[in-house]
């Protein structure tokens, strides 16, 4: 009589079978829920800025036209770390003159950390576009 213990080869390769199959519908499914993630994130923080923004231009009656005056201030009008180092896979920037400033949230990577660019000036309206940096004429996100 015969003693088997363990497992065949095949019950193995069919155990690995199935793992693979569930890594392959799970690892998009995270990528996809991440991007998003991040899209959210850049959102809110472009809100952020824009709250920053209406801040500084109460106190000095104009806009800031760069991160530096929001962040260096004492105190700060913008603070939660360096603006120059990316957030949750995007870049912020502003840009602008003392009476307008637009905010932009641009992806690391297109495709890898976001699909969409943002930006808010400061009329709040958040714009967007697809796989590149949006204007000032790009789609609005309406609030729901």
């Amino acid at each position: 009589m015969k003693n088997n213990k363990g497992f065949t080869l095949i019950e193995l390769m069919i155990v690995v079978e199935i793992i693979a199959i569930l890594v392959a519908i799970a690892v998009p499914n995270y990528i996809r829920t991440r991007i998003q993630a991040n899209e959210a994130s850049a959102v809110a923080s472009l809100r952020v800025i824009l709250d920053a923004e209406t801040s500084y231009n109460t106190q000095y009656y104009v806009y800031a036209t760069d991160m530096a005056s929001l962040t260096n201030e004492d105190p700060p009008f913008l603070t939660g770390g360096d603006w120059t180092e990316p957030k949750n896979g995007y870049m912020f920037r502003i840009e602008g003159d003392p009476l307008n400033f637009v905010a932009y949230a641009t992806p690391v990577e297109f495709n890898v950390t976001g699909w969409h660019g943002f930006l808010i000036d400061q009329t709040g309206a958040i714009r967007y576009e697809v796989g590149q940096e949006p204007t000032v004429t790009s789609p609005t996100i309406s609030d729901t």
